[in-house]
């Protein structure tokens, strides 16, 4: 059991240690007295900035908790969709457009942008209408199919 009393990650849904992290996304679930910890907290633990991006991207996947799928990105431009020839092809999931969305590498931090897909990109599960910053334990939903954002 974890330090916060749960053993899923309040941020993705994957398995806590004895600390208190997500052994996925590295999320802390709280501290030692059980108090979830504030984004503030996190942010530090996991020695990210504020969502204000840094100098040095991250070597970061895509992960479906799903299919224990794991999607590296990188490249500077990781291309999302069901076509084949995309960096990342999720052809299973036909509520997926052919070219749907993609993850870019910039300003030190990692973007998600949809192209203008039939059924549209969620992050967080809010609609995405702009290009947005993510960050670690974010969850993007192209069709139905939800992956989680990890920095490694």
């Amino acid at each position: 059991m974890s330090i916060s009393g749960t053993t899923q990650c309040s941020s993705c849904g994957s398995q806590v240690n004895q600390e208190g992290v997500c052994t996925s996304c590295g999320v802390s679930q709280g501290d030692a007295n059980g108090r979830a910890a504030s984004s503030a907290d996190r942010a530090d633990m996991l020695q990210m900035p504020r969502r204000q991006g840094s100098k040095q991207t991250r070597p970061a996947i895509l992960f479906n908790k799903l299919t224990n799928e794991s999607f590296p990105l990188i490249q500077s431009v990781s291309k999302i969709g069901r076509d084949q020839t995309n960096n990342i092809s999720l052809n299973a999931d036909h509520y997926i457009s052919r070219h749907h969305a993609w993850v870019l590498q910039m300003q030190g931090g990692y973007w998600v942008e949809d192209l203008g897909s039939t059924n549209g990109t969620l992050l967080n599960g809010e609609v995405l209408n702009e290009r947005r910053q993510i960050f670690p334990g974010d969850k993007l939903t192209f069709g139905k199919t939800e992956l989680v954002f990890v920095v490694e």
